[in-house]
């Protein structure tokens, strides 16, 4: 009984057992992922597109597939989620892909974008008639397109007059959607002119200005570009003129330039001693080495017939003569009696090193040499007066007073020949200079300071950086002020740097950028070109001059003499 017992309850069990197993087993959701073709988010989610770095990765994007048999991924983009207008970037043979810096950003100006900054870029994957899922990134671009020219228009004609010489001729405009982004950008904008059909083999250059889209040009500015493009004085003549925008990267020298279509206008000139082949010239040892280098131009001034010359002489002699020359029918001048009086064919006239005022009178055939320098004084510079005033150096390639000067917070004033005897302030903070007017106020940077002193305006153009030689051989590295290069303003084109007449001890000695070691160059070769950190330079005792040619970035170069 109890054996016959156990059998029927292991027999119940039994039951119980199957039947709770195939409940079981109805209920159960067993499964597993459908086979997909995903692409994954990459590590960054932002690109910032720097150009100064074109071959660099932009972005790299992966995917898993388990759907497809692999072959050739085609990997699609668009601004637009729906990808209504979705264009092919680029195919792959494996599970990944990689756009360079410049790569991306075209894509993405190909799309017609008109914005730069938080664009968004949609992007996705395609395998034999299959869709991946689709990622977003949002990317920062650098302009690519060139600024267009709209006025003056192509064709348009000018005729310049002296009389006019100060009046406005054209405003050259532009449009450049750069400049309505937010982007933080410091872009330089100089108009260019050739002669035309020469397609800007010797471009010159008109004006500039910076993150603004109009540059005024008036008839003394545009007979000048005229002539020294190769349009005679007294004639009309065809003149192509085009915009370049250039944007430097300081960190790294990279230089971004977007050149304008040209357009061709005609321009009526006048005769005037700004043409370069200047009827008068200063010319001798204590100039140019006797007409090794032009001679320094006169230039017209308000009396007829006198002519007046800013020039930095050395110990020597000079004269005076036309057209760079020493033939007939030129006509050459010096002083026979040292009394101020000039002599056709006269003797040679002792200078001595400094910067001067040379006026000339061929109405009575008389001339003054005068010391004239122009200079910045202030607390923002020389604690007034406590040190030298910053000298400006005279450009004679636009009649005008240069230089760049690094300047603390706080007030400013020109003055001539570091005395108050003649000053200039700013009363109506306008750009006009006022004799014995009003302190200029002015925040710590760097300028390029502009003196225009035939129109008596000026200008402190803000740049981020300026050269200097610091070393053992010049100021222990460091221990005072780094000696200051200058603009090559005869060369606007191009990013040369000079600093004459430096005197060093024996030594070593490097060059770098705002008297700071983030940006420095030695020379790792001995071989003239720069390297960036690179090896100390050794100088011997003596008085050198130095050039610094950033014109090509990748190549760098100085010479010393």
């Amino acid at each position: 009984m109890n054996t016959f017992i156990k059998k029927l309850s292991f027999l119940f069990l039994s039951l119980a057992l199957v039947f709770t197993a195939c409940e079981n087993e109805e209920t159960l959701n067993l499964t597993s992922p459908d086979p997909a073709l995903t692409l994954q988010q990459p590590g960054i989610s932002t690109v910032f597109l720097n150009f100064s770095l074109p071959d660099n990765p932009a972005f790299t994007i992966s995917w898993n597939d388990d759907l497809t048999e692999g072959g050739t991924y085609n990997i699609e983009m668009d601004t637009a989620s729906d990808f209504g207008a979705a264009s092919t970037i680029g195919t792959s043979e494996t599970n990944s892909f990689t756009m360079t810096v410049s790569e991306f950003n075209n894509a993405i100006v190909n799309t017609g974008v008109e914005t730069f900054k938080d664009i968004p870029v949609y992007m996705r994957v395609l395998a034999n008639g299959t869709v991946s899922n689709s990622i977003l990134m949002l990317a920062t671009t650098y302009p690519v397109n060139a600024p267009v020219i709209t006025t003056p228009t192509d064709g348009s004609s000018f005729v310049l007059s002296i009389d006019n010489n100060n009046d406005l001729a054209t405003s050259v405009t532009w449009t450049d959607p750069i400049l309505d982004s937010s982007l933080d950008m410091d872009i330089e904008y100089v108009v260019e002119t050739a002669l035309a059909g020469t397609d800007f083999a010797l471009p010159i250059e008109a004006g500039n200005i910076r993150n603004l889209s109009t540059i005024d040009l008036t008839h003394a500015q545009l007979n000048a570009a005229a002539i020294q493009s190769g349009i005679e004085p007294d004639t009309t003549g065809d003149l192509d003129m085009r915009l370049a925008a250039t944007i430097t990267d300081i960190s790294t020298g990279s230089v971004l330039e977007r050149i304008s279509d040209p357009i061709k206008i005609t321009v009526s000139t006048y005769m005037t001693s700004l043409d370069l082949s200047t009827p008068w010239g200063v010319v001798g040892s204590g100039a140019n080495d006797w007409g090794a280098t032009p001679d320094l131009p006169f230039f017209t001034t308000e009396t007829e017939g006198v002519l007046a010359a800013y020039v930095n002489l050395i110990d020597g002699e000079i004269k005076f003569r036309q057209n760079n020359s020493w033939d007939a029918p030129n006509i050459n001048y010096g002083d026979n009696g040292a009394d101020g009086t000039l002599e056709e064919g006269g003797a040679n006239i002792p200078v001595t090193a400094g910067s001067y005022k040379i006026t000339m009178d061929l109405n009575t055939l008389t001339y003054t040499i005068e010391p004239f320098s122009l200079g910045i004084v202030g607390g923002a510079y020389n604690d007034w007066g406590a040190t030298p005033d910053f000298m400006l150096d005279y450009d004679q390639y636009s009649d005008v007073f240069r230089g760049i000067v690094t300047l603390i917070d706080g007030e400013m004033k020109f003055r001539m020949n570091n005395d108050w005897g003649t000053n200039w302030g700013d009363d109506g903070v306008d750009g006009t200079l006022d004799e014995g007017g009003a302190n200029i106020v002015v925040t710590a940077g760097i300028y390029i300071a502009t003196v225009n002193l035939n129109d008596m305006t000026y200008t402190l153009e803000p740049i981020d950086y300026v050269w200097g030689l610091v070393g053992g051989a010049y100021n222990e590295w460091g221990a005072t002020p780094d000696a200051q290069f200058n603009r090559d303003w005869s060369r606007p084109f191009d990013d040369i740097w000079i600093l004459n007449d430096v005197t060093l001890i024996d030594g070593e000695y490097k060059f770098r950028a705002n008297n700071d070691w983030d940006v420095n160059y030695g020379d790792d070769g001995g071989d003239g070109i720069l390297d960036s950190g690179g090896a100390n330079l050794v100088t011997t005792a003596g008085t050198y001059s130095f050039v610094l040619d950033f014109t090509d970035p990748t190549k760098p170069t100085y010479t010393k003499k």
